[in-house]
């Protein structure tokens, strides 16, 4: 019976001492586990987040691709079926299209966010009312590509990271620009979909990247994505035709162009200067890869 006492007291002391030893292990946490974050998002509204995100839902494939380059591409639990880059992000589990996410999908993953690009309104109200905060983190322009890395890295704690991918695509851009800032300006016209025939106005990342790239985008007087005219587009004679690899259901080759009716009868597409752009992808989404997108483009356009 002593002996059963002293097993008893025993087990007792070791469970306040395993107790003491928990609340010192919580009082020695790295600060930024528990450390409140507030942040302002894209759309200007203020948020916050009572701890660092540990599971995350993105609801825009830019977002999923920055998340991926900071290096918390292991925290993200829910993605849209477009979210295609990095290789990784097509193992997460898909909770469907980015205009219309499926509710119930992202209540099974259990995000403690969710970063999104154009939500309906009534979509992040519904999250929000599940608990779910919703962050527009999308970049609406391209000036604006620096601040959602910045708020996507403030989000997850790897602020570090997204300073350091922003100063260097900052830097890959001016070298590009200085090298074309004394050629001469390509005019181009840019091929988004054969029929009807849409391009890439100005407010679009494909007009920004043509620019910085050093050329001049011929539709600029157009806003938007836009329907264009074929008279428009002849009477304009761009000195290249640039066609977007989807801008047909098939696909578009140079072959296709060259052979075409329309544009065959452009000066440009008769001299050959005709060129496909092989991942759409990286020239309309407002992430990382966009420096790419402005070499490949300006490779494209001053032929190195």
């Amino acid at each position: 019976c002593h002996m059963k006492k002293l097993i008893m007291l025993l087990i007792a002391c070791i469970t306040i001492l395993s107790l003491f030893g928990c609340a010192d292990s919580q009082q020695n946490k790295e600060p930024e586990d528990t450390a409140k974050i507030e942040v302002t998002d894209i759309k200007g509204r203020s948020i916050a987040l009572d701890k660092i995100p540990q599971r995350i839902v993105s609801l825009s494939p830019s977002s999923t691709e920055i998340l991926f380059a900071l290096g918390a591409g292991d925290r993200v639990v829910g993605v849209t079926s477009y979210c295609d880059y990095p290789e990784e992000a097509k193992k997460v589990e898909k909770i469907g299209d980015y205009d219309e996410p499926n509710m119930e999908l992202i209540r099974k993953v259990q995000p403690d966010v969710v970063l999104a690009g154009h939500v309906k309104e009534e979509t992040a109200e519904a999250l929000e009312r599940m608990g779910i905060p919703v962050i527009v983190t999308e970049a609406e322009a391209f000036d604006t590509i620096y601040h959602s890395i910045k708020l996507i890295g403030e989000v997850t704690g790897t602020a570090a990271e997204a300073e350091a991918i922003v100063n260097g695509m900052k830097n890959k851009i001016a070298e590009i620009e200085a090298n074309t800032k004394d050629k001469e300006k390509p005019r181009v016209f840019y091929l988004v979909w054969k029929d009807p025939l849409f391009t890439a106005g100005s407010k679009t990342f494909i007009n920004d990247v043509i620019k910085a790239a050093g050329g001049i985008n011929v539709a600029e007087k157009v806003e938007g994505w836009a329907n264009y005219s074929a008279e428009e587009m002849i009477k304009d004679n761009p000195d290249m035709l640039i066609a977007a690899l989807h801008s047909t259901d098939e696909g578009m080759t140079r072959e296709d162009l060259s052979g075409d009716r329309l544009f065959s009868l452009l000066e440009c597409v008769k001299q050959g200067k005709v060129h496909i752009m092989p991942d759409d992808n990286i020239i309309s989404r407002p992430g990382p890869r966009i420096v790419q997108a402005i070499e490949d483009m300006s490779k494209v356009l001053h032929g190195e």
